[in-house]
């Protein structure tokens, strides 16, 4: 079988998201089944451009990858040597896997597809939700209308990465099929943490402290100033208590850093930034807990899955994808996006160490049962297989099973 992947932007651009993680993982792992796997994407790491190799195959960790230039928008992926290889291309291939939506790859990849008869799966990866949609301007609604949606409808299949991904997206009112494939890790890089006191050296966080954690994008919609105002809370009851922001600034930092100051919680809040892999083992390796307050919009929660598969507990919002089957697995605490709520349950969690530690032993499990990506391989492979085939396979979650 041969599948083309097409996505905006690839390894190294780690700074872009957990998508570009989940996807490269993805391809290994497929590959690693026997899958013919092809990657196009382009050199833009959305600020600046990737030093790669340009219009040419290169093998990344297993993977053929093609780079092509972005012409004139890094924000965009503009890129018409991708648009060429795809027009001249897409027949080879059995299947189109499309990682891209809002940017001009995914627009020409699904084009091309229609226009020569290749199906095509189309992954949106919660840029549908309508939460982010709310965000951005009329024109991207008009643009999603007229360009976007057919798209959408004329897909082969959708395959959205939760359920309550795919529930968020019933407002489009899409024939399409769709099916549920989650979001990938390697559980085997968190199999062994770093000592807790050299790693609270390398993070330069004081020893002694009851540290709970947040790791990702600070964004407006990751309900971080909820969790920095429940915060304020917890101190009152652990004086020791650290909230670590760890994670690039997506224009909300400032904002944030203003409501520690004016809270007084400065000795008790910490910004790292954005951390390398090593320096995130060293942060689940402190961590008490995970936090992920966010309101809709998360449809997976990947820094969620990666501190599981570390055998760190989790507190994460209702509207976090893969909230769930936290509480199914007894993973963490499922709360709505309160300051009282996170807060009371907080407290409740740093209170009880045989609890922690508990959750902290399902979450391992849970993590590898349902994420590891070796497993979320033969899922999507089954689930290239029923796009072929017309088949339905148990488990993936079809909306059109019969």
């Amino acid at each position: 079988m041969k599948v083309l992947f097409v996505t905006p932007a690839w390894e190294p651009a780690y700074h872009l998201g957990g998508i570009v993680q989940s996807q490269s993982l993805l391809c290994r792992a497929l590959s690693a089944l026997g899958v013919d796997v092809t990657v196009y994407t382009t050199d833009s790491g959305g600020n600046r451009r990737l030093n790669v190799p340009l219009n040419q195959p290169v093998c990344v960790n297993g993977v053929r990858v093609f780079y092509f230039r972005t012409d004139w928008s890094l924000r965009y992926f503009y890129s018409t040597a991708l648009a060429k290889a795809c027009r001249d291309t897409l027949r080879e291939y059995d299947l189109l896997h499309v990682v891209s939506f809002w940017c001009y790859p995914g627009l020409v990849a699904c084009r091309e597809a229609r226009r020569q008869g290749v199906p095509y799966i189309l992954a949106p990866h919660g840029t549908l939700i309508p939460y982010c949609l709310r965000q951005k301007s009329f024109r991207k609604l008009l643009y999603l209308k007229a360009v976007e949606y057919p798209n959408l409808q004329h897909a082969t299949a959708i395959r959205y990465t939760t359920e309550i991904e795919r529930e968020q997206c019933a407002y489009l009112r899409l024939a399409t099929p769709s099916f549920v494939v989650p979001n990938g890790i390697d559980c085997t890089e968190f199999d062994r943490l770093p000592f807790e006191e050299e790693a609270m050296k390398r993070l330069g966080l004081p020893p002694g402290r009851h540290v709970v954690a947040y790791l990702g994008r600070l964004h407006s919609r990751k309900g971080l100033d909820i969790l920095v105002l429940a915060f304020r809370q917890v101190i009152e009851q652990f004086p020791d208590g650290l909230l670590v922001l760890a994670g690039p600034d997506d224009g909300y930092a400032a904002s944030l850093r203003n409501l520690v100051r004016k809270l007084g919680l400065d000795n008790h809040v910490l910004f790292t930034g954005f951390l390398s892999k090593e320096r995130r083992l060293d942060l689940f390796s402190v961590a008490k807990l995970v936090a992920l307050a966010s309101y809709p919009g998360d449809n997976f929660g990947m820094a969620v899955a990666e501190a599981m598969a570390a055998g760190v507990p989790v507190l994460i919002s209702e509207h976090v994808g893969i909230s769930r089957e936290v509480k199914i697995d007894g993973a963490g605490v499922v709360v709505p996006v309160e300051r009282d709520a996170i807060a009371r349950e907080l407290m409740q969690l740093l209170s009880s160490r045989d609890s922690l530690e508990e959750m902290g032993r399902k979450a391992y499990v849970s993590a590898r049962k349902r994420y590891d990506v070796c497993t979320v391989a033969q899922q999507m492979l089954l689930a290239y297989k029923d796009v072929l085939t017309g088949r339905r396979s148990p488990g993936l979650g079809w909306s059109d099973a019969r």
